[in-house]
């Protein structure tokens, strides 16, 4: 909170207009003459009171739309389970759905060896997929498979979580992943695929997928839409 009482005015002005939903979620703020005259304040104090909540992420702000009311991401991905994205779709009440753009079998590269302790010249499963909600694209999905699924994929449901599909493949159960978490900006292709804005940023989970006895069997590279998932965790202090 700002030290001058007045900013602090302005802002909790916002926040009741955003509660009381006078002001809704994308819609643009008042003038900041509105504001001021509002608040009765000067127009120096509005904007930065504005210029809080948009640290705050209560207010988004761009040269070309000016103050909006953030609109909130419909998804949350939990980091300290392994949940599908499947799930993470219907929990939230969306039909999950998914549009599979290749499934094959290659030959692994050097940093797929490297990531999943394989022989060189090991061919491996590649599914390239999107995960829709509503027919609505939200994650690029590549999933880097050490074992023939294909069959799999062949006989069965392919809407169906791939952690199942590997796990009856192999008999062998997924027990924890390997995480990272990514800021990507703008990249043509994944965001064509996502039917993403030019402006909107993805966020890259990037996974390795271990069995119960240590043994990496699935690489995911998995590009979030900004704008509909955030993560969520629990952090316990040591």
């Amino acid at each position: 909170m700002s030290i001058n009482p007045d900013v602090n005015k302005v802002k909790e002005w916002i926040l009741t207009e955003i509660e009381q939903q006078h002001l809704k979620s994308g819609e643009p703020l008042p003038s900041l003459l509105t504001m001021a005259r509002a608040c009765d304040v000067k127009t120096d104090d509005v904007q930065v009171a504005i210029h809080e909540l948009v640290t705050e992420q209560i207010v988004t702000e761009n040269f070309e739309e000016g103050a909006r009311v953030k609109t909130p991401q419909p998804f949350f991905y939990p980091l300290d389970e392994l949940m599908s994205v499947g799930r993470m779709i219907t929990e939230k009440g969306y039909q999950a759905g998914t549009v599979f753009l290749s499934l094959d079998e290659e030959v692994a590269s050097r940093d797929d060896c490297r990531v999943m302790n394989l022989d060189e010249g090991t061919v491996i499963t590649v599914i390239e997929r999107i995960r829709t909600a509503d027919d609505q694209p939200v994650v690029y999905c590549l999933d880097k498979v050490a074992e023939n699924v294909l069959q799999y994929f062949g006989a069965h449901d392919q809407q169906s979580s791939i952690l199942k599909a590997i796990e009856e493949a192999t008999q062998q159960s997924i027990s924890y992943a390997e995480t990272e978490i990514e800021a990507i900006s703008y990249e043509p292709y994944i965001s064509e695929a996502l039917a993403a804005d030019p402006h909107e940023g993805l966020m890259l989970l990037r996974q390795v997928h271990y069995t119960t006895d240590g043994k990496p069997v699935l690489y995911s590279l998995n590009y979030f839409k900004s704008s509909l998932v955030k993560f969520r965790t629990v952090r316990k202090r040591l």
